[in-house]
């Protein structure tokens, strides 16, 4: 939906309801609309409008599913995914949604079976076809091409589960976004292409696979148990592009060199719950002397920071590039990485970099819900990569104070 319509459309479907109040499709898209522009508390009241119209439409308790998983009740979402399932069980939402819940709540098995029951099916989750070749269903020792989907974050975290693959089949090769080409060829050791958005790519012609997957499909085979996250260092930087950011961090001197980013995501995404200000991280900037060193993905206004007597060091050339091979060399050389939910996480974490996450009251389910013995004090449990600790939002309140007491503890000598 283009972002300047829905006034119009509103209004067109307002319309629609007064001439046909008891039509529970009129009152569903409305809902539709106001998901759209990441209103679900909006969009949550018409779509109960729409089941007091039709208790049994499905497409309401679609979004009824979707709205509970968008504000973390997991249950809640299971409940009204299995509902519309029971109206339709040929719809594709439902299941999408409740795998993501299931996630969440690390039902592992039920969770991947639900996440990938819309590939090929959705226009977010393209299925790529280079031959005749079969959707992979873990069969061993066959020539099988890998291929990239969704974003870069995605892409990197899921491709953890890539050495399991490589070691289950006779040959792996790789299509992904081209940002990742370099680094996922080096990390992984096998022939690798950075053309995943290429509708035309010559080397697709010229090779035959017995199968094809995409990586968010990986973690179906290779994730289905707590045990299975091992969370070990799968990426490999540069190791020229390391020993210049390494050069580069020693020429400013000895403090210690932190890495943060506070904003993620986009609209759509959470973005608003994502993020955080600079001054959120004042207590941080207080706690030690240090250099701060922007990981932010996009320009950003830094000078917030100056009030607290701090800058922040901001390489554009090594965050905002198309080669995300110099963003994985800067955060290697770092000493620490403090960020809110975002592709960085991902990066950091499978590099083994010791990473602070703030995550969101409501998560999205690859943050989980929180455990039964989280700590604030000592983080959550990151699935995907050990050296990744979760520090949990609770109510309106960040835990900076947590982390600016660790910072101190962390680097004594740097005050």
């Amino acid at each position: 939906m283009r972002s300047d319509s829905i006034g119009l459309a509103y209004q067109m479907f307002k319309r629609a309801g007064e001439v046909f109040p008891g039509e529970a499709a009129v009152w569903h898209n409305i809902g539709k609309l106001y998901h759209e522009k990441n209103r679900d508390d909006v969009a949550d009241e018409f779509f109960r409008k729409a089941l007091k119209c039709n208790p049994s439409f499905h497409n309401a308790l679609e979004g009824m599913s979707m709205t509970a998983l968008n504000r973390g009740d997991w249950d809640g979402c299971i409940s009204y995914a299995n509902r519309a399932l029971a109206e339709d069980p040929t719809t594709t939402e439902a299941p999408v949604n409740r795998g993501m819940a299931y996630l969440a709540k690390k039902r592992w098995i039920e969770g991947w079976n639900g996440y990938n029951a819309n590939v090929g099916r959705d226009k977010n989750r393209r299925e790529i076809i280079y031959g005749d070749e079969v959707r992979w269903d873990g069969t061993k020792g066959l020539d099988v091409v890998v291929y990239g989907e969704q974003g870069i974050g995605d892409e990197i975290s899921f491709a953890s589960c890539i050495p399991d693959l490589v070691r289950d089949c006779k040959s792996v090769t790789i299509d992904c976004d081209a940002r990742l080409e370099k680094l996922f060829a080096r990390s992984f050791g096998v022939e690798t292409h950075g053309t995943r958005y290429k509708h035309i790519a010559g080397w697709r012609g010229q090779k035959k696979f017995d199968a094809r997957v995409n990586v968010g499909q990986l973690p179906g085979f290779y994730r289905t148990k707590d045990s299975h996250f091992h969370g070990k260092p799968y990426l490999t930087p540069n190791p020229q592009m390391a020993v210049q950011w390494r050069a580069l961090f020693d020429s400013l001197g000895s403090k210690p060199k932190i890495g943060i980013s506070w904003t993620g995501g986009l609209i759509h995404t959470g973005q608003k719950r994502r993020s955080v200000t600079l001054d959120t991280y004042a207590p941080l900037f207080k706690a030690i002397d240090a250099d701060w060193i922007s990981l932010q993905y996009k320009d950003e206004d830094t000078s917030a920071a100056e009030k607290y007597w701090v800058k922040i060091h901001d390489f554009a050339w090594g965050t905002r590039v198309h080669d995300y091979d110099q963003t994985v060399a800067l955060i290697s050389q770092l000493d620490l990485v403090i960020s809110v939910c975002t592709t960085v996480v991902h990066a950091a974490g499978g590099l083994g970099k010791e990473t602070w996450c703030l995550v969101p009251e409501v998560p999205m389910w690859r943050y989980l819900a929180a455990s039964q013995s989280y700590n604030p004090q000592e983080g959550d449990w990151f699935p995907w990569a050990e050296s990744v600790k979760m520090f949990r939002q609770k109510g309106r309140e960040w835990p900076i104070h947590i982390l600016a007491g660790k910072l101190k503890d962390k680097f004594k000598e740097a005050k």
